[in-house]
């Protein structure tokens, strides 16, 4: 095995390991101490089943759920519309702890997928604004009914009497600890982060913006374009991700196997994307 560095920000590619193999002791522990370090792990030119590929994810996180697809070729259609940056389930107690994709099917002109990392992010931030973090908590929010994934939702926007289960939502602070590894990150998301607790919507917005232009800025991203045998395996915790628009006439089919220790089905139980809240919305 050897690896090779991916941008400055994130990521490694790893070479020399077929995942269509059964995983020894060793390689495992290597893999999960690259993925603790660097947060994203690249293996091209794979050819996997999905069982595979969730073997190689339980090398380096729990997998509870069962393989999915975001993909506009597969049954389970999902929209690809553009997603702004975001850590998925971070409006919930329980985000998911790492996700993958493996390229099944990809045309010219697929969307990448952008990575911004977290843990760079609020290392680099200069030290006078860095303190000015200390003590404050961000409330993450998405509207499960309405919302559009490349529109922010916003507490101010829908009203403070907002009911959470259509509008769920959590505070935790603007400085997490990663609960896996225990490393610091910058937790706040393009897509969900609709106020700082406590603050008005000028405030927040204010500091929103000094953040984001540090999470966001070119030398904290990597963009991965995909190609057909691609598998991308990184820490929903440790860095967010986002796409712009995929046209459904161009098609883009990846496979998912996402990491946590809560099911899917029970961090959305009772919102509006349950599909029994949503069939009595609709009905």
């Amino acid at each position: 095995m050897r690896v090779t560095p991916l941008s400055d920000a994130l990521g490694v590619e790893v070479h020399g390991v077929e995942l269509s193999q059964p995983i020894d002791h060793d390689t495992a522990v290597t893999l999960r101490r690259l993925f603790d370090e660097h947060h994203l792990l690249l293996f091209r030119a794979q050819e996997i089943s999905g069982d595979d590929q969730v073997a190689l994810c339980r090398c380096l996180r729990p997998v509870i759920d069962p393989v999915a697809w975001i993909s506009n070729v597969e049954a389970g259609f999902h929209p690809e519309g553009e997603l702004l940056f975001h850590s998925d389930y971070a409006f919930t107690p329980h985000p998911m702890l790492g996700l993958s994709l493996y390229a099944v099917e990809i045309s010219a002109g697929a969307a990448p997928t952008n990575y911004a990392s977290n843990v760079r992010a609020l290392r680099q931030l200069p030290a006078s604004l860095r303190a000015r973090l200390d003590g404050l908590r961000v409330v993450h929010m998405i509207d499960s009914v309405n919302g559009r994934e490349n529109v922010r939702t916003r507490l101010c926007d829908v009203g403070s009497d907002a009911p959470e289960h259509l509008y769920p939502r959590v505070a935790r602070p603007v400085v997490w600890q990663h609960p896996v590894t225990g490393v610091d990150v910058l937790f706040v998301m393009q897509q969900q982060a609709s106020h700082i607790e406590g603050w008005g919507t000028e405030e927040s917005e204010a500091l929103f913006a000094e953040l984001f232009a540090h999470l966001y800025r070119p030398d904290n991203v990597y963009t991965h374009e995909w190609e057909p045998g691609d598998l991308v395996v990184w820490d929903n915790i440790a860095l967010q991700h986002g796409r712009r628009a995929n046209p459904n006439a161009v098609r883009r089919s990846l496979r998912r196997v996402t990491m946590g220790e809560v099911t899917t089905a029970d961090l959305i139980r009772g919102s509006g994307f349950d599909p029994e809240v949503r069939a009595t919305l609709r009905g």
